[in-house]
């Protein structure tokens, strides 16, 4: 008689639906997959509040109350939701699927906006030495913008002490393994979940969500901010109604309220053609993918993301625009995206692209049915939760190896010993030293002033 070996258990790290985080739909989008594979607990900072049905069926702890598992998986993302994930990934080696490269905005969180200026340099410094520093000072004084937080990740701490990494870009993936030689590393594709499947059609969206039937549609999906460079999108859409004066710009989603949206719309004279619709249920946040005839997804800086809004809409067959040189333009072959370069021209190429693309409805077609097809090969729900799971399996076999990597140049925060590692690690790192094992603790610990017995 053949048994069958016993499923891997895996405590999964991460804020869940109702949390206003895209990390929580995707998570709790993936745990059934995953659930044929492996057996699972969920971890969430407050049970209570988790959607009832994810609560029905799956167990859904506390941190305190995490069970033992063969393997912790945290998913990391860089907003507040996601702190407590992050503190317990730094505290208990697992496996971080990073859904941004980025983690400075949650660091900053965590350090300056709680008083704690001296942490945040500590950290700058940590990972990215004197120039950390400085530039953590002009960014702890609210002078950095959002350029100078994406260009210093701040992810070091986090990622140095897991097992293994998850990145759901060839972007991620690259930098985690150039950062960690020997570690087991994988790119794990965002996957594609649709609520119906298939899609209603433009005209069936267009129907339920009251929206014109003979209009051009552009619609900029998810919450409204800056990196969204929705300013230019207006002007440029305000610009294209001459030639197109059925043209709607849709924003799907709800507006970062310091964002003055009204006031581009009005000073561009877009008025009655925009569409700010404020937060979607899934069903109709999928319906206006399905209505666009265009989709725009720009983001500039980037913190290494790529957007599931993204991968929806290149899933129900939508031609989409994106920023040049950020990981949703290099995640797919050429074709599939129409990226626009963010540098002083931005405007005039989205413009110029936008309305090749308004004014040609095969060209739509075409690119359309390119990411359709392209995204349901490679972002199939089922295919990623297999991978991920053999993955793991790989990673819990090999992990007490792992384990002992991380040990031997880990020393106790706040002494002198970990002050020096710290610094050694990070020379190491600037010279191209990274896959050269040091033996920090030996070899610091007598000029720490630390008895070699009193380690033993």
């Amino acid at each position: 008689m053949i048994r069958t070996p016993p499923k891997l258990k895996i405590n999964i790290w991460s804020p869940l639906p109702p949390s206003p985080s895209g990390i929580a739909d995707y998570v709790a989008e993936s745990l059934p997959a995953l659930a044929r594979h492996l057996e699972l607990r969920v971890v969430a900072e407050a049970p209570e509040a988790v959607a009832p049905s994810l609560r029905a069926r799956f167990p859904v702890v506390t941190p305190a109350a995490a069970p033992e598992a063969d393997l912790e998986l945290y998913h990391l993302g860089n907003s507040p939701p996601h702190a407590w994930v992050y503190r317990a990934a730094c505290a208990r080696p697992g496996v971080v699927v990073l859904h941004d490269w980025s983690l400075h905005h949650l660091v900053l969180r965590e350090t300056v906006e709680r008083g704690d200026v001296s942490g945040y340099l500590r950290e700058m410094r940590r990972a990215h030495g004197e120039t950390g520093t400085f530039v953590g000072r002009q960014v702890a004084r609210a002078l950095g913008g959002e350029l100078l937080p994406s260009l210093f990740p701040l992810n070091n701490r986090v990622l140095e002490g897991s097992l293994a990494v998850v990145g759901l870009t060839e972007y991620v993936r690259s930098r985690a393994a150039s950062g960690l030689p020997g570690r087991p590393v994988l790119h794990l594709p965002h996957h594609l979940s649709l609520p119906r499947d298939p899609p209603p059609s433009r005209e069936e969206a267009r129907r339920a969500l009251g929206l014109p039937l003979d209009a051009l549609v552009v619609t900029a999906p998810g919450l409204a901010t800056l990196s969204k460079r929705l300013d230019l999108a207006v002007r440029a859409a305000a610009r294209l109604r001459a030639a197109h004066p059925n043209l709607r710009l849709v924003v799907a989603g709800e507006r970062d309220p310091s964002l003055p949206l009204s006031d581009w719309v009005r000073e561009a004279g877009l008025d009655e053609a925009f569409v700010l619709t404020g937060r979607l249920s899934l069903e109709d946040f999928v319906r206006h993918l399905c209505a666009a005839d265009v989709v725009l997804s720009l983001r500039f800086p980037t913190h290494g993301e790529i957007s599931g809004a993204l991968v929806r809409a290149l899933g129900v067959g939508r031609p989409a625009l994106v920023t040049a040189g950020t990981p949703a333009a290099e995640e797919f072959p050429e074709g599939i995206v129409a990226p626009i370069d963010p540098g002083p021209r931005e405007e005039e190429e989205l413009r110029a692209v936008l309305g090749r693309l308004l004014e040609d409805e095969g060209l739509r077609e075409d690119m359309g049915r390119l990411a359709r097809a392209h995204v349901r090969d490679h972002h199939g729900l089922d295919a990623t939760a297999g991978r991920l799971a053999a993955f793991l399996e790989e990673v819990a076999a090999g992990q007490d190896s792992l384990r002992a990597g991380i040990l031997a140049d880990r020393a106790a925060e706040g002494g002198l010993l970990g002050f020096l590692m710290e610094e050694v690690r990070r020379g190491a790192r600037d010279l191209g030293l990274s896959r050269v094992p040091l033996g920090l603790e030996d070899l610091l610990g007598e000029l720490a002033g630390i008895d070699p017995r009193a380690r033993e």
